[in-house]
């Protein structure tokens, strides 16, 4: 028959595969050696993409000169000299764009190195074991399994309680499974964006396409900046649960409705899934 000690084992070994997924994520967070490792990988796929890059940059400057040339009120000195200084810049841009987005990356990521040692911290779920048992079980169940009570013969109620607890637990895993998918998609966005930034950064010898540039720049810095975002989500989610661990409305106590990892875990997973687009609306990227 079912124990209410093999509950509390269950308890523990779905809490160690949760608090190594997140350890996951905060290492794919804090670790600049992932990010850098891809984007110096492919140095031929790079240097074809410059090499395009520099082409277009010529093309756009030759449409943007022909253009204005054409108005012949417009042709003066100072204003063909400003033309080639923007064709020298929008070079400069392309030639050096990983140094630049490398740059912007850098910048935010310099924060989350100072929070690094902060939310390394934190595992996903801590406390003694009346705690952990609460994440997914009421306090009184949680009494039973913590103290090993006897079950006694044809009693289904451990039976019945491991089956909450893996059914929560799945739920949690699967949603912090999707947390490290989102994690591991952003790195991907960067590395891709890193090595095609020469491209859009061409659009710069042209006027009348310059905002392509400034919406890449834009949409770049969102993506460094979702680091941030993911960062304080992590730690905020530390000080709420621990509040919540030990927080009353009147008398009723959170941890009494024996989910709280479930809903507290699923706040988190909306979270991480809408940190994309709350880094957008900061960098006006939308």
């Amino acid at each position: 028959m079912w124990s209410y000690g093999q509950c509390m084992d269950n308890i523990k070994g779905i809490i160690l595969e949760l608090n190594t997924m997140y350890s996951m994520i905060i290492e794919m967070l804090t670790n600049d050696g992932f990010f850098t490792s891809a984007t110096t990988s492919l140095p031929n796929v790079v240097a074809a993409i410059k090499g395009m890059a520099l082409t277009l940059c010529v093309m756009f400057f030759l449409i943007d000169f022909f253009s204005k040339t054409l108005h012949l009120q417009w042709v003066t000195w100072e204003n063909v000299l400003m033309l080639f200084i923007k064709m020298i810049v929008a070079k400069v841009f392309v030639d050096n764009a990983e140094l630049f987005t490398t740059m912007l990356y850098k910048g935010f990521n310099g924060f989350i190195g100072a929070l690094g040692g902060t939310i390394s911290q934190y595992a996903f779920i801590t406390g003694d074991d009346m705690t952990k048992a609460q994440y997914f079980v009421t306090s009184s169940d949680a009494s039973l399994i913590v103290n090993n009570v006897n079950a006694g013969f044809l009693n289904f109620q451990p039976l019945l309680l491991n089956l909450q607890i893996t059914i929560q637990g799945l739920i949690m895993k699967i949603i912090l499974i999707l947390a490290n998918v989102i994690v591991i998609a952003r790195l991907f966005e960067l590395t891709v964006y890193t090595m095609i930034a020469p491209v859009p950064l061409s659009t710069f010898a042209c006027e009348g396409i310059s905002d392509v540039g400034k919406g890449f720049l834009k949409s770049y810095a969102a993506v460094s900046l979702q680091s941030v975002v993911l960062a304080i989500m992590f730690l905020s989610y530390s000080a709420v649960n621990n509040a919540l661990i030990s927080g009353n409305i009147g008398s009723y106590n959170f941890t009494l409705n024996g989910i709280m990892g479930l809903v507290t875990t699923l706040t988190l997973g909306v979270g991480v899934m809408q940190s994309g687009a709350w880094s957008r609306k900061i960098c006006g990227a939308m």
